[in-house]
């Protein structure tokens, strides 16, 4: 059985607005970066039914991103970002703990509780390379998407 898999930010980004319309890949201007095979390629890694592990930074740092984006659409993100939410685990690390964290000054909060929140137990997927290197150095299961995307030429 494959372990959780916590996204970071901008994966978890990716994913939603994939799965609200993959024609908003090109239009939200949160995943200008990303195309619609990056999305596809997300999507075969979570394969059909992931176990995603969500924290409340990520989720903020998430509805900020998606919330930049007109109506309609912005309500349909926030439908299909609501029922991410629903169907996954949500772990709490507090911040006191994150700040705590040897990385938080060139981290950020929010990477500090997901390098916290992994701890060996979840697979981080991130596209944040300073993430990814600060994971593999604490021995956390990392894998970078944009490595992924440039093994299939998407970058």
């Amino acid at each position: 059985m494959t372990p959780p898999i916590l996204l970071d930010t901008q994966l978890l980004v990716l994913l939603t607005i994939g799965i609200t319309d993959i024609d908003l890949i090109a239009k939200h201007r949160a995943v200008r970066a990303y195309t619609k095979g990056d999305f596809e390629l997300l999507s075969d890694l979570l394969g059909t039914n992931p176990r995603l592990i969500l924290i409340p930074n990520i989720i903020s740092e998430a509805s900020n991103f998606l919330r930049k984006h007109g109506r309609p659409e912005r309500d349909m993100i926030g439908e299909v970002f609501a029922k991410i939410i629903q169907r996954n685990r949500e772990r709490y690390v507090r911040s006191v703990a994150a700040v705590s964290q040897f990385n938080f000054s060139d981290l950020g909060i929010a990477d500090a509780a997901i390098l916290l929140c992994c701890n060996k137990r979840y697979e981080l997927l991130t596209a944040d390379l300073g993430l990814h290197l600060a994971a593999q150095a604490l021995g956390i299961a990392s894998t970078n998407f944009n490595h992924i995307r440039e093994d299939y030429g998407r970058l």
